[in-house]
């Protein structure tokens, strides 16, 4: 069916690469549309032999999500609300298109292949969307991914929010009404574009703005008619922001008013609205760039071109000033990614796989914690089914992950805690034998181990075989005092640096002599007493800060020590990132060593009472599970 070209046009403009385009452009594209839906469950007809597809140049999803998978099944992308891609980009060598597949219902657009070029004949970013679609023709997936790859990496260190302006990110399309529209009308206009502010103009100038929060508080709650003018609850002549204004300054102005909208002006032209969503994607846009390549890869080494683009993304955020406990999360999505994709990766190589399996993830990438220069730490949970046969494939599979992510950057275990070591590709009833021991009979290495492997995340496959084997081990831990007792003491080998006078205790090896280990002597012990306390309560939460936040809501962790480690792992975290940062900068190998003196005196002190605040926790977590009792 046809679209109704105004809605059509109102959404586009709100999402790239639209919101890019003129209006004559945008108006051009919304009338060669087609709205098409489909059910969940059902698959899209992209075979480019059949004329009528072939005639979609692209397809842009208005609702719903949908996943592409090429003729081997392998997942080449998710896309939901504002996502697209074009056919004619993603076929193979032998020239077959990628079966989509609903995910849930889905309403999406069908722009035709002639409304396409003509837009990229006069639009640079549609051109360059167009053109990867005709040398996909013409290349091999290997060529053409190498060459998108660079591209989307370069787009990543292009837009930084600190090179954009507000012009980049705004909407231009302009919905506005008079003074003297009702409020009824105004709300059914909004809802209409789903927007969630409108602005007011009379005679062609900006007079006032009215938003959702508006109607909350300025019509429902003091019972405003409906059919009263607009004028009576917007607010009049709201601040505004000049289009050439740089993104993040747009940001720190709504900040400092406590505004969610902020209308773009052309000197006394208005030309477009700019709001805290359109920034959060600016902000974003290279991570999620960098993740839409790693889904797109085709080989190892077009993966390690994508990660080489990781750490110049995390000194970016360090240089925002972006919490260490957020980089640290992005990190290790943008891991998980590259290890789903050399997953699928591997079974295109070897075979569908013999049988189910999970892959695991320990340490701070299980916490999603990971920081620049992080190591592997991985395994293989099997079934209890699996045969000698069905092993010597995981061999080989493994191998193939851990060898890929170490050319990615993500380097090998020092203590070979890799699934391609054959310790660690174990069957549900091995692993749980082997926590059993660990728990049991638990000697200084047993929990050395356990201090690594009770921080376990399933990345991959059977999340049932995870969950079993959680289960198990966290009950077993609950329950066995003098293995928590042992954990304890080695929690307590980790000891901030803090002498008797408060003073610093720096390190006395050769290389990182006077420095401050702000890993092994900060943040880890608070990994320790977070794990501990869940361990007590067989809490099965991982990530540090929401561990202190669950022991607290068990009862067994005072919410004045709960949240001042929290703070103190936070600041800790924060300067071994910004540190780390500097030094990858400098072109120096990252590691989580600091020098003092290169802190303010306020920062020096400040970091010594978050040491003294791990101390104190210490203290409290000794008396609590020192010397326990099977």
């Amino acid at each position: 069916m046809v679209s109704e070209a105004g809605d059509v046009q109102s959404f586009l403009a709100q999402h790239p690469p639209f919101n890019q385009l003129s209006e004559s452009q945008l108006e051009y594209a919304s009338n060669n549309v087609l709205v098409a839906f489909s059910k969940s469950g059902n698959k899209l007809a992209l075979n480019t032999s059949d004329p009528v597809a072939s005639s979609v140049g692209m397809l842009i999803v208005r609702s719903g999500s949908l996943e592409v998978r090429d003729k081997h099944g392998v997942l080449i992308d998710r896309l939901s609300s504002g996502d697209y891609f074009v056919p004619e980009a993603l076929r193979d060598d032998a020239g077959d298109s990628p079966d989509a597949v609903v995910l849930e219902d889905c309403l999406y657009y069908e722009l035709g292949d002639d409304a396409l070029h003509s837009l990229a004949a006069a639009n640079e970013e549609i051109a360059a969307i167009q053109k990867s679609g005709q040398k996909a023709v013409a290349e091999t997936a290997t060529q053409q991914g190498r060459r998108s790859t660079e591209a989307i990496v370069q787009h990543a260190a292009d837009k930084s929010v600190y090179i954009q302006r507000v012009r980049d990110t705004m909407s231009n399309v302009v919905i506005s009404v008079a003074p003297d529209t009702s409020i009824r009308d105004a709300a059914r206009l909004m809802n209409q574009y789903n927007i969630s502010s409108l602005l007011i103009e009379d005679d062609r100038r900006l007079v006032g703005i009215i938003t959702d929060r508006d109607f909350r508080i300025r019509v429902l709650a003091e019972g405003v008619p409906d059919n009263e003018p607009v004028r009576r609850v917007m607010t009049c002549d709201p601040m505004s922001i000049d289009l050439n204004t740089e993104l993040h300054d747009a940001q720190l102005k709504m900040m400092a008013e406590g505004v969610r909208h902020l209308p773009v002006m052309d000197e006394q032209t208005l030309v477009g609205m700019i709001s805290q969503t359109d920034i959060l994607r600016a902000n974003n846009i290279e991570p999620v760039s960098l993740n839409f390549a790693i889904n797109r890869a085709s080989s190892v080494s077009e993966l390690r071109v994508i990660a080489r683009g990781i750490p110049p993304l995390i000194v970016k955020m360090v240089e925002r000033d972006t919490r260490a406990v957020e980089v640290g999360k992005i990190l290790t999505t943008l891991s998980d990614g590259l290890t789903r994709r050399l997953i699928a990766l591997a079974e295109n190589r070897y075979g569908n796989p013999p049988c189910e399996y999970a892959w695991l993830a320990f340490g701070s990438q299980a916490r999603q914690e990971l920081a620049l220069g992080s190591d592997q730490d991985n395994a293989l949970l099997l079934p209890d089914s699996i045969g000698e046969h069905d092993r010597e494939y995981f061999e080989k599979f493994a191998a193939f992950i851990n060898d890929a992510l170490d050319l990615c950057g993500m380097p090998y275990c020092p203590g070979g805690i890799m699934a391609k070591n054959k310790q660690w590709r174990l069957s549900l009833s091995q692993w749980i034998r082997t926590f059993a021991k660990w728990i049991e009979e638990p000697s200084p290495k047993a929990v050395m181990h356990s201090s690594i492997f009770f921080d376990m995340r399933g990345i991959y496959g059977n999340a049932e075989l995870v969950a079993e084997l959680q289960a198990e081990v966290l009950d077993r831990a609950r329950k066995n005092t003098i293995f928590l007792a042992m954990l304890c003491d080695n929690a307590l080998l980790h000891s901030p640096p803090l002498g008797f006078f408060k003073t610093f205790v720096l390190e006395s090896d050769g290389e990182h002599n006077n420095t401050l280990n702000l890993k092994k002597r900060g943040t880890i012990p608070i990994v320790d007493i977070a794990r501990m306390y869940a361990l007590s309560v067989g809490n099965d939460t991982l990530n540090t800060i929401e561990r202190l936040q669950a022991v607290h809501r068990a009862g067994v962790m005072s919410r004045e020590m709960s949240d001042s480690l929290i703070d103190a792992h936070e600041f800790i975290a924060g300067l071994r990132l910004d540190a780390q940062g500097k030094q990858y900068a400098a072109g120096h190998k990252a590691d989580s060593y600091l020098d003092p003196t290169e802190l303010s005196p306020l920062l020096r002190h400040q970091l010594k009472d978050a040491f003294n605040i791990v101390r104190d926790a210490q203290t409290a977590m000794k008396a609590r599970f020192g010397g326990g009792v099977l």
